[in-house]
């Protein structure tokens, strides 16, 4: 089975901080889809940009199993982590 979480970005966040978020370097958000790949995700970013930065970002993982619904979590756990490790946590709700 496959499961996939979709974060979309946070647009309040980029109107609340206005200038000061496009400081991030554009590498961050493939930065963010390497450290996921890198623990067995699927990571597709949207082919839509908001300000040089993708509108959704949707993580997929491949599971067997009666866990299914115990890494339904662990999806958000994740991505949750590694956006915090960047930084960038407010990005993507």
């Amino acid at each position: 089975m496959k499961l996939h979480q979709q974060f979309d970005l946070n647009l309040k966040t980029i109107n609340d901080f206005g200038r000061e978020l496009l400081a991030i370097p554009p590498y961050i958000v493939e930065e963010l889809a390497a450290k996921l790949t890198k623990k067995g995700y699927t990571v597709i970013k949207s082919s839509a940009y908001y300000m040089g930065i993708p509108q959704s970002i949707t993580v997929i993982k491949d599971f067997t199993g009666p866990f299914v619904t115990r890494f339904s979590m662990k999806i958000r756990e994740d991505f949750s982590d590694v956006s915090k490790a960047l930084g960038i946590e407010k990005l993507f709700e």
